[in-house]
């Protein structure tokens, strides 16, 4: 059973007289008295709920209270109260670079809890700036295109060049070599002839030496003029086309590698023209889907506004803007002592009772539980919190996300279980005693606990039925025989509990009584 008190809504200020005492000072001192007798009361009910809850079971034997041990079902249960939350939120971020700004401002958006389809408006934010850049860009992108057509044009006329050498210029090179050729053969042909006419006729008489020393040198002459002309086509054939063609063949190479850089490089800018339209396009943000705005506000660690979604706010990269809650899938999240998080498993059932919404508690069924604990603030720094995510089958009308719930969970069923009061268990050293009384003998025996509460403990080996145990066996252990202690057990203010193991799960409750949580309840 859990007993909470909720706080009290703060009223008026009460007037003050003249001279600053205030009016309803005698007021307020009776509604102080009347919170002291009601909890008083409350505490007097749920002791005497206890005792009568657990009377049948308890006599007494002059002025010990002894406990009648005997079979009942057993049920540990955690209750938390926690907020709704749809399970299927569709989170809606800005996905505009901020680059080196610190965000982008918000111009417009929708107003909170309005209802949208899928294509509506949502958010829209301020995209002054990428618009400058899109018009530097495209100045950019036009440059470069320019440059490309340049480069083209340079590599087309590089092979038209070659082209022409080796079909044009080179074949009109030869031909004109080869007609030098042709023609210093022919000049050749005529010198030897001329020569030996005049070796005939200087024979005879009719020329003179010089005039035949004058044809042989028109021989010799021709002679070398022929082997010029040959030597002159045999470089054109071996040296000068292959070093025409060489550098032909460079310069196509060098103007398409320059071709190719400047297509890549307009490339890259026009990829950063339609980056930065598509930057553009996401400033104007619509609904991906149907659903009812909820604003992504975001807080500190103190409870103080970091962020609110409001006309004017700076919004950075990916930062959540709006939710649009799915409310066909709903879950309630809630914080879990750490003391209490061990008996939290994925699976286990849970209630859940919304508050605002009248009708028959809700079935529910734990989705998850987080690793690690929550972030804490400086105020509960040594307080540890797990979150436990619990899945609501079956949603009603009228659940809206943000809603306080009470979740109750139930952890562990023993049915027919051999259970006694935890006030009935003492720990020495390592184990765990309950008194046992039968006729004024008195035996401490050791007891194998299992699954606990704030109420009761599951005995698995130890226990019999009918057989009577002292409750509060602590003031009574003169009576009993313990084995003794080491001196660094002795020494302990509290003696730490053994740790569960992990082949009997249901041990691990041994030692929950130690430390009896307030929220942890029980049904017998």
């Amino acid at each position: 059973m859990v007993i909470s008190s909720s706080p009290i809504r703060p009223g008026r200020s009460p007037a003050r007289e003249p001279g600053g005492r205030c009016s309803g000072g005698r007021r307020g001192g009776a509604s102080l008295s009347t919170i002291v007798v009601i909890s008083v009361v409350l505490a007097t009910s749920y002791g005497g709920y206890l005792w009568w809850n657990t009377r049948k079971d308890i006599s007494t034997n002059g002025d010990v209270v002894l406990y009648t041990v005997a079979r009942d079902d057993f049920l540990l249960s955690v209750t938390e109260r926690g907020e709704v939350e749809s399970a299927g939120v569709t989170e809606i971020r800005s996905e505009v670079k901020t680059k080196n700004s610190p965000g982008l401002a918000i111009l417009r958006v929708v107003p909170e809890g309005t209802a949208v389809e899928a294509g509506d408006f949502l958010v829209e934010l301020d995209s002054s700036a990428l618009v400058e850049e899109k018009i530097t860009q495209q100045i950019t992108v036009n440059t470069v295109e320019a440059l490309v057509i340049e480069a083209r044009n340079i590599y087309e006329t590089a092979v038209i060049t070659k082209r022409e050498y080796i079909e044009g210029t080179y074949v009109q090179e030869r031909q004109t070599i080869e007609s030098e050729v042709f023609v210093a053969e022919e000049n050749l042909n005529r010198a030897k002839e001329y020569h030996e006419y005049s070796k005939k006729l200087a024979s005879k008489g009719y020329v003179n030496k010089l005039q035949l020393k004058a044809d042989k040198f028109s021989v010799e002459k021709s002679v070398k003029e022929l082997d010029a002309a040959r030597t002159k086509l045999k470089v054109l054939d071996k040296f000068t086309k292959e070093k025409m063609v060489k550098q032909c063949e460079s310069d196509v190479k060098i103007s398409k590698a320059k071709w190719k850089a400047q297509k890549s490089s307009l490339e890259l800018e026009i990829t950063k023209l339609r980056e930065i339209e598509d930057q553009i396009s996401k400033s104007t943000i619509t609904a991906p889907k149907s659903g009812t705005v909820v604003y992504a506000h975001e807080s500190d660690q103190r409870g103080q506004d970091d962020f609110i979604v409001e006309e004017g706010a700076m919004v950075r990269e990916r930062q959540a803007i709006i939710h649009l809650p799915d409310a066909s899938a709903m879950r309630v999240v809630v914080k879990v002592n750490e003391s209490l998080i061990q008996f939290v498993k994925p699976g286990m059932p849970a209630t859940i009772s919304p508050v605002g919404i009248d009708g028959q508690p809700l079935d529910g069924t734990v989705e998850s539980v987080n690793q690690y604990a929550e972030p804490t603030g400086w105020r509960k720094a040594n307080v540890k919190e797990y979150k436990a995510f619990v899945r609501i089958n079956e949603p009603v009308s009228g659940l809206r996300s943000g809603m306080t719930a009470a979740v109750t969970i139930r952890c562990e069923f023993v049915a027919d279980a051999i259970k006694i009061p935890v006030q009935t268990v003492y720990a020495h050293g390592d184990d765990y005693y309950c008194l046992v009384v039968d006729d004024g003998n008195w035996e401490a025996r050791v007891v194998e606990c299992g699954p606990t509460n704030d109420r009761f403990f599951v005995i698995n080996d130890g226990l019999r039925e009918t057989e009577q145990v002292a409750m509060a066996p602590r003031k009574y252990l003169d009576r009993v025989n313990l084995p003794e202690l080491p001196p660094e057990e002795n020494q302990r203010a509290v003696r730490g509990p053994r740790l569960p193991e992990k082949k009997e799960p249901a041990t691990r409750a041994k030692t929950a009584h130690l430390a009896a949580p307030a929220s942890a309840t029980s049904g017998s």
